[in-house]
């Protein structure tokens, strides 16, 4: 953490995620590693990336994610949330947009978070590109 920051508590999973969406948006690289369990069994998979395990090696690729000058908004659809005593897991679709409001693609992410000692912290971000979003069926007349 950089000086004169407290490490925050995050008291639900639902807090550690949105914590994360800001840090990702905001490209605060001490914001997004307060996120994170300080574990070495911690896991990464950005879209079309490689599984990066480990604080340090989940560190240096958010760093080299926040070097470009593209900042990205999300938002979120189709949000699961399962949550028990020590664990949760979040699915959803992540929608993807340039600052101007361009849209830049979604995702299907994953995120596990664990109940530490210091509040919920992410131990898993799995996104994968998606090239279409499932429609539900119609359910009248077709026109």
């Amino acid at each position: 953490m950089a000086k004169g920051r407290t490490t925050p508590i995050y008291t639900s999973p639902q807090d550690a995620a949105l914590a994360f969406y800001r840090a990702f948006e905001a490209q605060d690289i001490d914001a997004m590693m307060a996120t994170w369990a300080d574990d070495e069994d911690i896991v990464c998979v950005h879209p079309g990336g490689a599984r990066v395990v480990g604080y340090d090696g989940v560190r240096q690729a958010w760093e080299q994610l926040f070097t470009g000058d593209t900042k990205l908004n999300f938002r979120l659809e189709h949000v699961v949330m399962m949550e028990t005593v020590g664990l949760a897991m979040q699915s959803a679709i992540e929608h993807v947009y340039s600052a101007d409001g361009t849209a830049r693609g979604a995702a299907a992410a994953t995120n596990v978070f664990m109940r530490t000692p210091s509040g919920w912290r992410l131990v898993c971000h799995h996104a994968s590109p998606v090239t279409a979003v499932v429609m539900p069926a119609p359910t009248g007349p077709l026109h």
